[in-house]
């Protein structure tokens, strides 16, 4: 038998210990994986063919500005930096919301508060344990890079940056806790600021006359620090300040409200709306419209910022025939036109659509944890119905959010100044797709055999497997690696045709895959 937490602190460190471990492993292993590619693609001489790169504002855009990349670890920074730091202020985020507003929806808030150690003293520790979880994935990044024999100074500026994000996200998640309830609204105002805050980050980088908008975004407090390049400490104050001074808001605002309920929740009094409650198909997607709201405007507005960079890296492209030739070298040769530059898009964004499926399909897996699924199950619903309304909704509104993002990407595109048919994003879009029924079927799985983890196990799972597709091929990685991430099979539709063996032998993978998952969890018991 585990023994029980004995302290607020205990309490709340139980809760995201796992999540922790897991974001610090992946960490490891995306820096290590970096740090290697380094010496793989020819070192400091193999560096100095790619700063032509770093002159177009679409790459800056993409992965942050950098006037050279003279070490392993300014390639790590440069390519990596921005999205690891973005991963972790979105696992930050999400395990703000847990502890707080989670704790108080579930009402296992109540149990902490009510004895002697209080509201606000036990909102202070929940934060300080989510700034004690930043340091420690902060920590490993920092020993990280030391251990592959980064410099001191560059490596503790890095991992600042990443504990900094850690915070900033945090912060956000707990605000938006005390702003908005249920834990799902507070989650997807967190996430979408993030994700805003991101993007605001991508338009600065993308042409001179924008980079005063990277005094508006911590993503671009983060890049003007410079690891690995100019070396600005000052810019870790506005990082860390600014997230000190939401949490301090956000301990102020608990002080104003009751427990169980946000400044901005439905009157208990209010008529309940019955519509799409009276069959599993309806409540599935009343269940997932507003995440599928949320990440149909993120993706849109994703889409959007890539189409309009396309002008800026056809026009370089044209300009500059050393950079035409660097590309050719590493295999992006089809980016010198705007519609290999947006084949490439595409298949960068079948990991965001994978991770929406897999944010769809594990609301199964939290509905099953938090026992709410016993009450229909009790009545007379099927758990064969359950899932596969939950399967069928995922579907059409991962297939919709698609087009929309293809369109999307079209239009900024054509606002860029670029002529371009519709049709290219489309097929583009569909062509990421082919990955989402094995993802799916994985996904349905894992949940089946363990609910409790299956969202973490699937944010895993898919970091590594983008991992083994973008650095596998230069590493040399042995094929049958190679073969097990879907993402590797994607090709540049419509550059190219689409790989329809690998297409087919992934669809079936995921219908087996599904349906083991499926069957073991028509078998389970309510609490399992």
């Amino acid at each position: 038998m585990r023994r029980a937490s004995t302290s607020v602190h205990a309490l709340v460190w139980r809760q995201i210990r796992t999540s922790t471990v897991v974001v610090s492993a992946l960490l490891l292993s995306f820096v290590k994986v970096g740090l290697v590619s380094f010496n793989a693609s020819g070192g400091v001489t193999g560096m100095r063919s790619m700063q032509v790169l770093l002159k177009n504002p679409a790459i800056s855009a993409l992965y942050g500005r950098a006037k050279s990349l003279p070490t392993a670890g300014s390639l790590v920074q440069w390519k990596m930096g921005m999205y690891l730091a973005f991963a972790v202020a979105i696992w930050s985020g999400l395990m703000a919301t847990r502890v707080t507003r989670g704790g108080e929806d579930d009402e296992t808030w109540d149990l902490l508060v009510v004895g002697r150690t209080g509201r606000q003293p036990a909102l202070a520790i929940a934060m300080a344990v989510l700034a004690e979880s930043g340091l420690a994935v902060g920590l490993v990044t920092f020993l990280t890079f030391l251990s592959g024999s980064q410099g001191t100074t560059d490596s503790l500026l890095s991992s600042l940056g990443i504990v900094g994000m850690a915070w900033c996200g945090g912060a956000i998640g707990v605000l938006s806790s005390q702003l908005f309830s249920p834990r799902r609204s507070a989650t997807q105002v967190a996430l979408s600021a993030l994700g805003l805050a991101f993007i605001l980050r991508m338009f600065a980088d993308a042409t001179a006359s924008n980079g005063w908008i990277r005094w508006a975004t911590p993503f671009g407090w983060l890049e003007n620090i410079g690891a690995f390049q100019h070396r600005s400490v000052v810019w870790c104050a506005p990082l860390f300040l600014g997230s000190l001074a939401i949490t301090f808001i956000a301990w102020r605002l608990q002080e104003h409200r009751d427990i169980g309920i946000a400044w901005w929740t439905r009157a208990d009094r209010s008529q309940a709306r019955l519509t799409w409650l009276k069959t599993p198909w309806g409540f599935a997607w009343r269940e997932r419209r507003s995440t599928f709201g949320v990440w149909a405007v993120g993706l849109v507005a994703l889409g959007l910022t890539f189409g309009y960079l396309t002008n800026a890296l056809v026009q370089f492209c044209r300009s500059d025939p050393a950079f035409v030739k660097l590309l050719n070298r590493w295999g992006y040769g089809s980016m010198v036109t705007g519609r290999g530059f947006v084949s490439e898009v595409c298949v960068i964004m079948a990991v965001a659509l994978g991770f929406l499926v897999v944010t769809m399909l594990c609301m199964v897996a939290t509905d099953q944890v938090q026992g709410r699924l016993d009450l229909p199950l009790a009545f007379g619903t099927s758990r064969t119905k359950w899932m596969a309304s939950a399967v069928f909704s995922t579907t059409l509104t991962t297939l919709t959010i698609a087009l929309c993002c293809g369109v999307a990407t079209w239009a900024g595109v054509v606002v860029s100044g670029t002529s371009m048919s519709v049709a290219v994003p489309l097929e583009g879009m569909l062509n990421a797709l082919t990955t989402a029924p094995l993802i799916a079927g994985v996904c349905v799985l894992v949940i089946a055999t363990t609910p409790r983890f299956s969202y973490i196990i699937m944010a895993a799972l898919l970091s590594v497997m983008y991992i083994i597709a973008v650095l596998g091929p230069t590493l040399s990685w042995p094929r049958w690696l190679l073969d097990l991430s879907p993402f590797y099979h994607l090709k540049l539709v419509p550059d190219v045709a689409t790989n329809w063996g690998a297409t087919i032998v992934m669809t079936a993978a995921g219908i087996a895959a599904g349906a083991l998952g499926w069957a073991r969890f028509v078998r389970g018991d309510l609490a399992n």
